[in-house]
């Protein structure tokens, strides 16, 4: 078994798709000179890197870095710049989930030789109709969150105000009814 941590796509059909963290920086983003190219809109130009980094004791960690992209960068569903990654840490790259997977249980990786640049590409363009295991990205900002209950708020306002406008009107309608059968006798 490989010591090589990876990471698996969780995104709906896309699913188990796997790409190795075989270099010392593996570059994320939309753009096709990434390592890793995942064609979303959620998912900026060149939106965070994995490097790994050598710790005094021997070991070798993994780290993610977030390029001050648009939809940010979130590890186990809270919003990062940089942070060490653990083994079964859940990543969102925009709305785009992966897993990050270092087979042993561990952040450490033994493999220090040098591999040639490769890069895989996940085109999402095509998948736009379908649904991510995160419903949308207003889900996780709170910003988001105060806007849609003010947008709900207005929307009762003006609910609650045509009312009000229509039981005005039915009124001076029977106002008016009462007035010509009053004038008729």
């Amino acid at each position: 078994m490989s010591n090589t941590p990876k990471l698996t796509v969780l995104f709906e059909k896309l699913r188990g798709k796997t790409f190795e963290i075989d270099k010392d920086v593996i570059t994320i983003g939309r753009k096709d000179e990434n390592d890793i190219c995942l064609k979303d809109g959620s998912v900026s130009g060149h939106h965070a890197d994995i490097f790994k980094v050598e710790n005094e004791d021997g070991s070798v960690s993994y780290v993610l870095r977030d390029n001050g992209s648009s939809n940010g960068t979130r590890i186990n569903s809270v919003l990062t710049e940089e942070q060490v990654l653990k083994n079964n840490d859940l990543i969102m790259f925009g709305s785009v989930e992966v897993l990050f997977d270092s087979n042993d249980g561990s952040n450490v990786s033994t493999s220090t030789s040098s591999i040639s640049r490769l890069t895989h590409t996940i085109d999402l363009s095509s998948l736009d109709g379908l649904l991510s295991t995160t419903p949308s990205l207003t889900s996780l900002n709170p910003l988001a969150l105060a806007e849609e209950k003010k947008k709900k708020m207005v929307h009762h306002i003006l609910v609650g105000a045509a009312i009000l406008l229509g039981l005005a009107a039915a009124g001076a309608v029977v106002m008016v009814m009462m007035t010509i059968f009053a004038k008729a006798k």
